[in-house]
């Protein structure tokens, strides 16, 4: 059966989801977990009937790529061969265009996840696909397109080109981590990496530039295919946040995308909540979702546009000091990010899946849940093992803030660490009630 995207978008009129009038409910869609050898996960997995956004992690762009692994590397180079600099490009080109993951009615030149997205597409054609350009370690080249502005109107210009040849993308959403610095290759650190003031005045400027400039690239794109293109970003919390001209930015923005998580991780000492919704008295450094929410606000992000995070995953510490199993204090610490996680590759790393599977009172683990902070936590007491996730009971809590606060909804990182879908479920009817 042939299709177009002209048949969705008459289905998408005639047919409105029950989603149609309700808030954002967005996941990142991670192109490598259908190589997870315990729980792969396909696009066909992606709960398309809850959600209103899928996102697309990761493509990128030519340019410096020498935080990510040799096999990115190699990547980027045979995507950018004949290709001009801070183009734009699909890394991954085996998982997102030749795998066969199964047969598609859809009439594409492709395979691969891009074929079952543009499947997706035909069978919820109100469902928003965007693809996100970045990524923790394929951020380094933005710091090089920004030093240009000839460079960001390529890449502006090679990402509008890309969604309009995979016509199934309804617009871009970028994940620089982060303009002004603080990511894998920016530290503040590192005396060799971090930038310099004068530096983060020039990427404040160059990221207003790049959100304008793909604005206006996507508007002359709609010309010809008569669609509404969103352009969305995630927003780093703390400093980062404030790094950008939100005033100069956020006109030309959709959604900015909150990443309400990892606050605390195995990469340091410090024990505790990792995406916690409210920050108190025990929290460390006073963190919390919403107290980074509400500087996001002061700041200049309109509430109305801005998408809180959850994570459909924990992190967890091991050799735990003086921890009585109640509740964390803003003075825990452990010796170390636990050496066990659900990827051996990955300690201390733990997919949803994995905690409620392998992280039992079976195992020696009690389940224990922080009221004041919303935030629930395993604990084992033999092992002196910490661990920090979002449940079901966490995320209700975050979503009910999130209708309380006027916000644009919620959205996860990332989807496969939910494969049941019971998180997102709900988010979901979390957001229905009290709808009409």
């Amino acid at each position: 059966m042939k299709y177009t995207l002209a048949a969705a978008l008459i289905a998408s009129l005639l047919t409105p989801t029950a989603l149609a009038d309700q808030q954002v409910i967005a996941g990142y869609f991670a192109d490598w977990q259908y190589a997870n050898k315990q729980k792969p996960y396909t696009v066909k997995d992606i709960p398309a009937d809850k959600l209103t956004h899928v996102i697309y992690a990761f493509l990128s762009m030519c340019g410096p790529h020498t935080g990510a692994s040799e096999k990115v590397q190699q990547q980027v180079a045979s995507a950018c061969k004949d290709k001009a600099p801070f183009s734009a490009i699909v890394v991954d080109r085996k998982a997102a265009l030749d795998i066969n993951f199964g047969t598609v009615s859809v009439n594409v030149p492709y395979q691969g996840h891009f074929a079952q997205l543009a499947e997706l597409k035909k069978k919820h054609p109100n469902l928003k696909i965007l693809p996100s350009f970045g990524g923790w370690t394929m951020s380094e080249p933005f710091h090089a397109m920004a030093k240009d502005q000839a460079s960001i109107r390529q890449f502006a210009k090679t990402a509008v080109a890309l969604i309009a040849k995979y016509d199934f993308f309804d617009g871009i959403d970028l994940d620089w981590e982060y303009p002004g610095g603080g990511g894998l290759t920016t530290s503040p650190w590192n005396e060799n990496t971090k930038l310099s003031d004068v530096q983060k005045a020039a990427e404040r400027d160059a990221y207003t530039f790049l959100v304008k400039t793909l604005r206006a690239d996507l508007d002359q794109l709609k010309k010809t295919t008569k669609r509404d293109y969103e352009l969305s970003t995630a927003v780093g919390v703390g400093p980062k946040a404030a790094q950008i001209d939100w005033s100069g930015a956020a006109p030309y923005l959709t959604h900015m995308f909150a990443m309400t998580y990892d606050f605390l991780g195995g990469w340091g000492q410090q024990t505790g909540h990792l995406t916690n919704l409210h920050a108190t008295e025990r929290s460390w450094w006073g963190m919390g979702a919403d107290a980074f929410i509400n500087q996001m606000i002061e700041i200049g992000i309109p509430s109305e546009k801005l998408v809180l995070g959850a994570a459909y995953y924990g992190r967890g510490w091991e050799g735990t000091q003086n921890f009585d199993g109640k509740l964390p204090t803003a003075s825990l610490v452990s010796e170390k990010g636990a050496s066990i996680g659900t990827d051996k590759d990955e300690p201390a790393y733990f997919m949803y899946w994995d905690l409620k599977q392998n992280y039992t009172p079976k195992q020696g683990y009690t389940y224990g849940y922080d009221k004041a902070a919303e935030a629930p936590f395993l604990w084992n007491p033999e092992k002196k093992v910490f661990i920090s996730f979002d449940d079901k009971r966490s995320i209700k809590a975050k979503t009910e803030w999130v209708k309380q606060k006027g916000l644009a909804g919620m959205f996860t990182w990332e989807l496969s660490g939910d494969p049941n879908g019971e998180l997102t479920e709900t988010m979901y009817q979390t957001l229905k009630a009290d709808k009409p």
